[in-house]
């Protein structure tokens, strides 16, 4: 796992990196088919619209590798769309006065290779620590108000040319210090293809939204519980008629079930809890025979910016502190 970062200008943090990558490891945009082609250059319109200061780092990028934006452009947003994508489980639980949450990566094993946990702290905006398999996009992250967003993949029933997750949850942890304000950018979102966000923050609010090109639904914890969670699925009955389905394979209401019924005998939570419920084999994936598995779990305490991380498959033992962003808080205070 890569652990860039990256800060100031939005086009300076994409320029420095792109740069990097190309003189380190000669890094070239992977080709791809017409019809993502097609697909990732409409969609780069969409997020001009969406969120005009990330496409300002993709124009940096593009510069670093001595390409065009659009073509990078292009390529990042065509990704997740018609391949593989990771089957995920993420929690959050809200104690009296902290609130703790959880998240698994599950992906090719092959895509270890890939990953990076990154400290990114543009100029204007919140900085967090994030962890993605994608250069630019984000897959989950935790920003300096204690703001935590991590996404699931759900088998939809359309995808559209628009804002591919990677790139809402980018927006949110870079713009948003709460639980709803989180909701309104989601909402906002002319999103690719189907998605649960798992969104929690320092004051216990806890929500998943529920997101496909079609309709989007907020889903709250009942009155009774402290917690909520995802996997691969849509829970809510408006939402389910734009699930395909055909997750199985990963286990998805397997990994739904535990989650439920760990977290429904539990009081209250601490860190060594949440690493102990990634860890169960009924949530952590490990498929041998598909390649396919947990590639990083990452726990924190929101409200004490605490975040430990395990880059591979997790145990209750090999999770480790990140404090890149207590560096950086610590820096730009000073």
């Amino acid at each position: 796992m890569y652990h860039p970062r990256l800060y100031g200008e939005f086009h300076e943090m994409g320029l420095k990196y792109g740069k990097l990558l190309y003189d380190k490891a000669g890094f070239v945009i992977p080709k791809i088919s017409k019809e993502k082609k097609d697909f990732g250059i409409e969609s780069y319109y969409e997020l001009q619209s969406f969120y005009p200061e990330v496409v300002e780092e993709i124009k940096g990028f593009a510069k670093g590798i001595n390409d065009t934006p659009e073509k990078l452009g292009a390529f990042l947003l065509s990704i997740g769309i018609f391949d593989t994508t990771g089957q995920c489980s993420v929690l959050a639980f809200r104690n009296d006065d902290t609130t703790i949450v959880g998240r698994n990566y599950d992906m090719l094993f092959d895509f270890k290779k890939f990953t990076e946990s990154s400290l990114i702290a543009p100029q204007d905006k919140y900085a967090y620590i994030s962890q993605s398999d994608v250069f630019i996009g984000r897959s989950d992250g935790i920003n300096e108000k204690g703001l935590s967003v991590a996404m699931s993949f759900v088998n939809g029933t359309k995808v559209q040319p628009g804002v591919g997750f990677h790139f809402v949850v980018r927006k949110v942890l870079e713009n948003c210090s709460t639980t709803e304000q989180a909701i309104e950018i989601i909402q906002q979102a002319k999103v690719s293809s189907a998605n649960n966000f798992l969104l929690a923050d320092q004051s216990g609010d806890i929500a998943v939204v529920e997101s496909a090109p079609q309709k989007k639904v907020v889903r709250r914890p009942t009155k009774d519980e402290r917690f909520i969670y995802i996997t691969n699925q849509f829970i809510t009955p408006d939402m389910k008629a734009f699930d395909r389905g055909g997750v199985e394979w990963s286990k998805s209401a397997e990994r739904y079930s535990s989650l439920q019924d760990r977290l429904a005998a539990t009081q209250t939570m601490d860190l060594s809890q949440a690493k102990e419920i990634l860890s169960d084999k009924c949530v952590c994936l490990d498929l041998k025979k598909e390649k396919f598995g947990t590639i990083w779990s990452v726990v924190a305490n929101l409200n004490e910016l605490k975040i430990e991380r395990a880059e591979s498959k997790p145990k209750p033992t090999n999770y480790k502190p990140e404090t890149r962003l207590d560096w950086w808080l610590e820096k730009k205070n000073k």
